[in-house]
């Protein structure tokens, strides 16, 4: 139809010139409208067939003036509403004009639809602007229900469904807002299988609701209103129900997987915005995705039910499991990389549910499928990177039941320790652990950053700026100008998280800031946990083939009742006879009546005062145990820790016989994902920058969970752990050891250590520039009215921190970027770019050229991340120290 948009160019520049303030006069505005009114009918009336081109374009022109002169008339009534009444939408009515307009349309012939694309816009203009008078019409509902019912089965051309769409959206607000008007809608339909209500709108919108694009995003919109209205209105949701609604977001979705690359560049192991924005199946597939979980959150009840249903069975069971147990480590990782995109965008009043489900009790051949995931974490492989990626996901739902399936069924027995008795709680351990931490440090990285500093700014004498360390006030952070997302909570509680604008490298009092923000964030995501896991459940029994203890079972059993599993009915899991007496459950995900709060409150005040977070007070400070470089430490020297804590042992385990199962692997003891995060620590000096940032980043989150029994694991030398049990502090201790006598005697060590420092700080500040860019284009794509800025699913588990203040945020940051990212920005300084050629050593492959300039690399990454362990273990013992922990004002900042 291109052979009418020079004729309606005029037309369209004329609607959008006027300005109803100083263009309108009601009498004028009236007589021109019946003017041309009159002009279309007499064309109308004396249409031949040998001149209907003609004809056609006419008329269509003189629709164009016409929705001009009503929109006109309609912003005139919008700023001043003492104007008379509305005279050409009266005499619109009144003369039939739409119907008569129809009639004529539909023996046009092959020009129909040019003239039915201008009456979808007529109709537009008319919801668009006087909604509430015309939508319950007749002389307007009439030829609106012809209209639309004509469309029904047609195959329309692209331009003509855009605006049916535009339209269907318009007419779902309207809707919205007077829900009165449902029942006009819907038309009575008469089949083989005899009559039956169809409502028009959601049936036309199905056509289009899998569509890439505008149109596509119009449709979802639309139809989500639509299943938001079914939860008042009964008949809606029957229809919706018994129609094909569910079954056609189900099986499309199914459809967008299956057109999903079945492998990704080798060096992508979570993906980013940036991926999604340059695969299209793949932003369809997430915009669809997300489409589904917001239907499932605010439609009726049975409509969700049976969403969910064939979510499960038709798109979770036969199409994402088969595609994560594909042979192929390539085409795994792919199909996790897409499983850990899903589980960042759905919710737990969605599909969340069904996802976990699916996870944590589906079985292929009586194999859990998170069981087949875990054992995937061995191994430095881009498959092993990916499932680390997605056992972060999982611990960032802060989920009771996915972590007691994770973690926490391991440990509630003790079995992993020396002496049950030992009081995981007990805070000094955790401030000895902090001065442990510190004195792990690696020789080499002794250097003072001042030294670092100064090295950088000879080579900018000399021509060659690699970092400059000075403040840029317009350089962008996380994509915002002169604000970062602490900024509140910064101002509230007087931190001091040092310059916004700077790299927090190497920054203690940064880490401790940090930590104190996890913690309480975790504490508070937490609080409706139905156990602390700050103790072992019972006493343990002493052969090698101890089972999980009755008190164990009877709590799973409990959690059981209210479990998001057994809640979500409708799935028919497939499970052998031995594990139906083990239950799993997913409570914390559950929605939590009223009677659930009170037992969850009841639980929760149970237990010493020390570990409540909601008392008033404030905090005792840090100034007791801040590390400060370059102070007389003899007094916490690593000799004196090490005779300390062989009092501490000796002391606690009086009264307890030692138990040692000999037998057992520290998997069937810790459970297989500490048991591989400690495997991968062990491996840090040999693993690249990617891989041992994810593994600090999964063991800190870890570690910032209020939940002792996990944290004096990972944090506490002095709990004493089975002999096959490994610690966190002993892997780190032989880390140090051996990167000191890899690096003794290097002569250039100094240097390699401000190249390597040089290296990160880049790398970092690059990707932070990187991210905010992919920040400001999602935006522009995420701009659908349905989805609110803060629901991206790039951000919803990540931490609301958005600085660089702790080694996990760091890593999280490098072994986030996709490859064009790296290859974009890795190797620039995005706040002063030179345009010569970077040295080599701000490469990646420089420091993998060698086991000497890995090691320093490692080194730098090791001191950095034992800074954060020591943070959380000052936060840990400060926590459990105080009686009041945080203000109200602290914990509401971090809530928000």
């Amino acid at each position: 139809m291109s052979w009418l948009s020079s004729g309606l160019s005029f037309a369209r520049q004329l609607s959008r010139s006027l300005d109803p303030r100083h263009d309108y006069e009601p009498q004028a505005c009236y007589n021109s409208f019946c003017k041309h009114w009159q002009q279309a009918h007499d064309i109308i009336l004396k249409s031949q067939p040998q001149h209907l081109r003609d004809d056609v374009l006419g008329v269509v022109n003189h629709l164009e003036q016409l929705a001009t002169l009503l929109v006109l008339e309609a912003r005139a009534r919008e700023i001043n509403t003492a104007t008379s009444p509305a005279a050409c939408l009266e005499y619109l009515l009144s003369e039939n004009l739409l119907d008569k307009l129809y009639e004529w349309a539909i023996c046009t012939g092959k020009f129909e639809n040019a003239v039915r694309l201008e009456q979808l816009k007529l109709f537009g203009s008319l919801v668009s602007h006087y909604s509430t008078q015309v939508i319950a019409a007749e002389p307007f509902l009439r030829p609106l229900l012809k209209l639309l019912s004509g469309v029904r089965n047609a195959l329309l051309p692209p331009d003509i469904e855009s605006q049916l769409v535009t339209l269907l959206n318009q007419l779902s607000v309207a809707l919205m807002q007077n829900m009165k008007f449902i029942d006009l809608f819907f038309l009575t339909m008469h089949t083989q299988e005899g009559s039956r209500a169809e409502f028009i709108i959601v049936r036309l919108l199905l056509l289009s609701v899998h569509r890439e694009g505008s149109t596509g995003s119009a449709a979802r919109d639309a139809l989500l209103l639509c299943a938001k209205m079914s939860a008042s209105c009964p008949q809606l949701a029957d229809f919706m129900l018994s129609g094909n609604t569910c079954q056609i977001l189900a099986t499309g979705l199914s459809a967008l997987y299956s057109q999903l690359p079945r492998t990704l560049d080798d060096k992508i192991y979570r993906l980013t915005p940036d991926d999604v924005n340059q695969v299209n199946k793949l932003t369809l597939f997430i915009d669809s995705l997300e489409f589904c979980n917001a239907v499932a959150q605010v439609a009726d009840p049975s409509i969700k039910k049976h969403l969910l249903d064939l979510l499960y069975q038709g798109f979770l069971v036969p199409v994402m499991g088969p595609a994560l147990l594909q042979s192929g480590a390539s085409e795994q990782a792919a199909a996790m990389a897409y499983l850990e995109l899903l589980l960042r965008c759905v919710t737990s009043r969605g599909l969340l549910r069904a996802v976990l489900h699916f996870l944590f009790v589906y079985e292929y051949d009586d194999v859990r499928v998170i069981d087949v995931l875990l054992g995937r974490l061995e191994g430095n492989s881009q498959l092993s990177l990916v499932s680390l990626a997605l056992m972060e996901t999982l611990i960032d739902l802060n989920c009771e039941d996915v972590m007691l399936e994770l973690v926490f069924k391991h440990l509630l027995s003790g079995q992993h320790l020396m002496n049950c008795r030992h009081k995981v709680t007990d805070p000094e351990q955790y401030r000895d652990a902090a001065v442990a931490f510190l004195q792990l440090a690696p020789k080499c990285c002794q250097r003072p950053m001042e030294k670092t500093k100064q090295w950088c700014d000879e080579l900018a004498l000399s021509g060659r700026r690699v970092l400059d360390f000075n403040v840029n006030p317009e350089r962008r952070l996380n994509g915002t100008h002169d604000e970062f997302a602490m900024s509140n909570l910064v101002h509230e509680t007087k931190t001091n998280y040092g310059n916004p604008n700077e790299s927090l490298y190497n920054n203690y009092h940064a880490y401790i800031c940090d930590s104190r923000f996890e913690i309480v964030s975790r504490a508070l995501a937490c609080s409706t946990w139905t156990s602390k896991y700050d103790a072992v459940t019972q006493k343990r029994e002493t052969n090698n083939n101890t089972k999980e203890t009755k008190e164990i079972a009877d709590i799973t059993h409990t959690k059981e009742q209210d479990s998001l599993i057994s809640c979500t009915s409708g799935y028919e899991t497939k499970t052998s006879d031995s594990s139906e007496n083990q239950p799993h459950s997913l409570t914390s995900l559950n929605e939590q009546d009223e009677a659930k709060n009170e037992q969850t409150s009841e639980v929760l005040n149970e237990g010493k005062e020390h570990d409540s977070l909601t008392s008033l007070g404030e905090s005792s400070g840090y100034e007791s145990f801040r590390y400060k470089e370059g102070e007389d430490s003899e007094g916490f020297a690593e000799e004196v820790f090490r005779k300390s804590l062989g009092k501490r042992e000796a002391r606690e385990f009086d009264g307890e016989p030692l138990v040692r199962n000999w037998r057992a692997s520290a998997e069937s003891i810790i459970g297989p994902l500490v048991s591989s995060l400690l495997k991968k620590t062990s491996s840090l000096l040999s693993s690249e920058v990617v891989a041992n940032c994810r593994v600090t980043s999964v063991i800190s989150k870890l570690a910032s969970l209020p939940t002792p029994l996990l944290t004096s694991l990972l944090l506490c030398p002095t709990v004493g752990l089975q002999p096959n049990v490994p610690s966190l502090y002993q892997i780190l201790s032989k880390l140090k050891e051996e990167i000191d006598e890899l690096t003794e005697g290097i002569e250039n060590s100094e240097e390699l250590v401000d190249k390597a420092r040089v290296f990160l700080i880049q790398r970092e500040m690059a990707l932070v520039n990187t991210r905010g860019q992919n920040n400001d284009e999602t935006q522009g794509r995420d701009a659908s009215p349905t989805r609110r800025p803060d629901d991206s699913p790039f951000k919803r588990v990540e931490s609301k921190r958005r600085s660089f203040s702790s080694w996990s945020v760091f890593g999280r940051r490098l072994s986030s970027s996709s490859p064009s990212q790296q290859n974009a920005h890795s190797l620039q300084n995005t706040a002063h770019p030179s345009p010569q050629k970077r040295p080599i050593f701000t490469q990646e492959s420089y420091w993998n050229q060698s086991i000497t300039l890995r090691t320093i690399l490692n080194a730098i990454i090791l001191d950095e991340w034992l800074k954060e362990l020591a943070a959380l273990c000052e936060e840990h013992a400060l926590r459990l120290t105080a009686i009041n922990y945080e203000d109200d004002t602290y914990m509401h900042s971090v809530a928000l």
